[in-house]
């Protein structure tokens, strides 16, 4: 896994939300945030984007299934990356 897959599961799960339509704002911000995180993948310890996606995953595990799913993906992926 790397940090390509990381990008490509942000684009699934921003497609995803785009199409779902019915995200609150707090829960756009927290992606946006885990975005942020993925972008400075550099030297910097990213324990909080790994963070970032479970609480996602959590938010979305009763309304947005597929975004659940991407958004644990991208939690697993993080933790075995080290990040």
């Amino acid at each position: 896994m790397s940090k390509e897959r990381l990008s490509e599961l942000l684009t699934e799960l921003n497609a995803e939300l785009n199409d779902a339509g019915d995200v609150d704002d707090d829960t756009r911000e927290l992606l946006e945030r885990l975005h942020d995180d993925i972008d400075r993948l550099t030297g910097e310890t990213h324990s909080t984007a790994v963070d970032r996606a479970k609480h996602l995953e959590s938010r979305f595990a009763a309304n947005h299934p597929v975004a659940e799913r991407i958004a644990r993906e991208f939690a697993d992926l993080l933790a075995k990356m080290g990040i």
